[in-house]
């Protein structure tokens, strides 16, 4: 039996000659968090919750924002910075470069403490990645209402919705950055996306639900 995280991920498996009998989809709980309040300010707060590697799309999420200079904007990117150091260096460099270094702050990882309040007072969060097999930062980041802008790759779709975010194709820089300025620059839109998500966050499963779903799972394997 083979328990994997979406439908996607199902598809995904067909190219290693899995049957799709032998597969079962269990999707990842998510703890229930109070809705962000924003930031408050005349800017907007963005949130990027992604280790530091390729994979995440770093690159293609700062040369998006670099084209956005004339809007009032802040990113601080939550992630291992050890995981990939290569990676973390060349987003570094791509910082300094673009000339983001008072606009895009990197944190390193944080515990659940630590993030709490970077969710409370972002206003947007934004994941500009190549591939994922659910996308957990996504699903807490509608747990706590926020609206979205990442891309269509692997199984983002079905983790967010139309109503709470927007999604383009994965390496498409400019089509990230348009997505961006609209959403940062039409307030009514931004409003319609914060309560998509916050009604979304409603049908988030619990881990009592994964729990269940993977106990059913491990009970089909043994019969």
């Amino acid at each position: 039996r083979v328990i994997v995280t979406s439908a996607h991920t199902v598809a995904d498996l067909a190219a290693y000659q899995v049957p799709q009998v032998r597969v079962g989809v269990v999707p990842p709980g998510t703890d229930p968090a109070p809705l962000a309040r924003g930031s408050g300010g005349p800017g907007l707060e963005l949130l990027c919750v992604a280790a530091l590697t390729p994979r995440k799309g770093h690159l293609i999420l700062l040369e998006a924002l670099a084209s956005l200079a004339d809007l009032d904007w802040h990113l601080t990117c939550v992630g291992s910075l050890e995981r990939d150091p290569p990676t973390a260096q060349a987003i570094g460099a791509a910082i300094a470069r673009l000339g983001l270094d008072a606009r895009v702050s990197l944190i390193g990882e944080q515990d659940e403490v630590g993030l709490a309040p970077l969710y409370d007072r972002a206003d947007l969060f934004v994941l500009a990645s190549y591939h994922e097999g659910y996308g957990m930062a996504l699903a807490e980041a509608l747990a706590r209402g926020l609206p979205i802008v990442a891309t269509k790759a692997g199984a983002i779709p079905g983790t967010v919705p139309p109503s709470a975010g927007m999604l383009v194709e994965p390496g498409d820089a400019a089509a990230f950055a348009a997505a961006l300025r609209q959403i940062m620059t039409e307030p009514t839109l931004r409003d319609l996306l914060c309560a998509g998500a916050a009604s979304e966050r409603e049908r988030l499963p619990s881990w009592a639900d994964a729990v269940r779903g993977f106990a059913a799972e491990l009970e089909q394997a043994r019969a």
